[in-house]
């Protein structure tokens, strides 16, 4: 029994590390599934009588009323499919980026695609392995280059650089202006974020870009409040 637990200790950051870059892969999977689509996501919760602008009553006009929203349900069925699965002895996942870039661009966007998928993986898996084998490394290279390009977020990141040199020109997403020390405070956010995740873990420069971010914003709105 204590070598189970010793084990279960040994194992846990690395389980607390992945479990964080699963459920923010899977997230971002969804919205790089939205910015390609032009879709927005649907409000949670369901609450059209405190829609204020035009923007907002349109958006709600085309969803509909759901107990659980799209990143929730997505996040659930992630869940319950890794359980399922280390019961049966089997290996977790996550919704990924490049799987959905290839996706969408191929026509799908549907659960019937995401069948399709899962049925042609075990395919090649199970019977087609020997031919997969003989693709070759640059071939792959070559796609796993144009999928990075397509999913990494230059634009975003470009605007955070430019919002921080002129925040006048940038407002918020209702159209509010932004003061500089707040554009300086995400883009500091970005770049420490950038520098753990590069050079160190992933999961950690992930939750210190998150964690500052929303420290600094704190603690700089608390500061005006008192003044």
């Amino acid at each position: 029994m204590d070598t189970e637990w010793n084990a279960t200790l040994v194992v846990l950051p690395a389980a607390i590390s992945i479990m964080i870059i699963a459920l923010v892969e899977t997230l971002l999977a969804g919205k790089v599934v939205d910015e390609m689509t032009g879709k927005k996501p649907c409000p949670y919760p369901y609450e059209p009588e405190k829609a204020t602008t035009e923007d907002e009553k349109e958006l709600y006009e085309a969803c509909t009323p759901s107990s659980y929203d799209v990143p929730t349900r997505s996040v659930i069925a992630m869940s319950v499919g890794n359980i399922l699965s280390s019961l049966f002895g089997g290996f977790g996942g996550c919704g990924l980026i490049p799987q959905t870039v290839l996706n969408i661009k191929s026509g799908g966007g549907g659960p019937l695609a995401s069948a399709s998928y899962a049925a042609a993986m075990a395919a090649f898996v199970v019977f087609l392995a020997p031919l997969v084998g003989k693709i070759s490394l640059a071939a792959l290279a070559g796609i796993m280059i144009t999928v990075a390009y397509d999913t990494i977020a230059i634009h975003s990141t470009l605007n955070t650089i430019k919002a921080a040199i002129n925040p006048s020109n940038y407002p918020d997403g209702k159209g509010r202006s932004v003061g500089r020390i707040q554009r300086l405070i995400e883009l500091s956010a970005l770049s420490l974020s950038t520098y753990i995740c590069y050079f160190g873990n992933l999961a950690v420069g992930i939750v210190a870009g998150v964690v500052f971010q929303r420290g600094l914003l704190s603690l700089f709105r608390l500061k005006e409040r008192n003044n």
